[in-house]
């Protein structure tokens, strides 16, 4: 029976090579992902390196390495019905495969060829470098996880602890800013947020942030900053907390609660027209 390999391929690196080399002996041909199928997959059109399919399809067979390249289009795809197909295990394709063609004939290919959405957001246990079992070291986590407990943020009960020769120089916990009731008067954008997505977006000031910001405080106390664009809700908790009084910018928008949070720690807020 007919094989192919099928694969979205924007670039050419070595993890393509790889592969086509892997298969060249065992498949009839490759298709490349067309530009049919990169518009109907909208996100796709932010890869900026992106070479052109019929560009990259000519650019593959110089190669020598698979004798027959094509581009899929949706012509060419009802045409791939019963054919083993080989391709890589990664969003674009098992969407695809899941929309256009049947599963069955799918061998996936675990080989890393680029950055998809599993491998941005995936969540993988923490590498660290060593295990402590000393009672002063046990005795500071569950100071952390009392000033934890004592948040309003229900979404996320985290507090942190900073030490230095022993002794505790700061200590806080996840706030809502500027005020605890503050998801009751604006809402809380994590009621909109799938648990384990978006960890930066938060109506609250993470208690690590705060800490760092409030340590800023020595350096940038009174200072002024100048953006390009207005500072997302994140970064204006972060300058609203690091002691800066005036904020400069030239574009963008408000979007949340970052301005509120600016104007609740009186910063002023300046447009620069250009």
């Amino acid at each position: 029976m007919k094989k192919i390999l099928l694969l979205y391929v924007p670039v050419l690196h070595a993890g393509y090579l790889n592969i086509f080399k892997k298969y060249a002996k065992e498949i009839d041909c490759l298709y490349i992902l067309g530009q049919e199928f990169t518009v109907e997959f909208a996100y796709l059109e932010k890869e900026i390196r992106a070479i052109d399919p019929e560009t990259m399809r000519r650019v593959v067979e110089s190669l020598g390495l698979i004798k027959s390249v094509y581009i899929l289009d949706h012509d060419s795809i009802k045409k791939l019905a019963g054919v083993n197909i080989i391709t890589a295990r990664e969003g674009v394709m098992e969407r695809l495969i899941a929309k256009y063609l049947n599963a069955e004939n799918i061998t996936y290919d675990t080989v890393f060829l680029r950055w998809d959405e599993k491998h941005v957001t995936s969540q993988k246990p923490v590498g660290y470098d060593r295990v402590s079992h000393d009672s002063f070291d046990k005795k500071m986590i569950t100071q952390a996880s009392q000033e934890g407990s004592r948040t309003s943020c229900w979404w996320r009960e985290v507090g942190a602890v900073v030490v230095r020769n022993g002794e505790i120089i700061m200590a806080t916990h996840n706030t809502h800013v500027p005020s605890e009731h503050s998801p009751y008067a604006l809402g809380d954008i994590r009621d909109f947020i799938p648990a384990g997505k978006h960890n930066e977006i938060s109506s609250s000031l993470h208690a690590e942030k705060s800490i760092i910001a409030e340590a800023a405080r020595s350096v940038l106390e009174g200072a002024s900053i100048y953006l390009s664009v207005f500072p997302c809700p994140d970064c204006a908790k972060l300058i609203a907390h690091s002691g800066i009084k005036k904020v400069y910018f030239s574009g963008g928008h408000a979007s949340f609660d970052g301005e509120v949070n600016l104007r609740a720690e009186k910063v002023e807020i300046i447009f620069v027209e250009n």
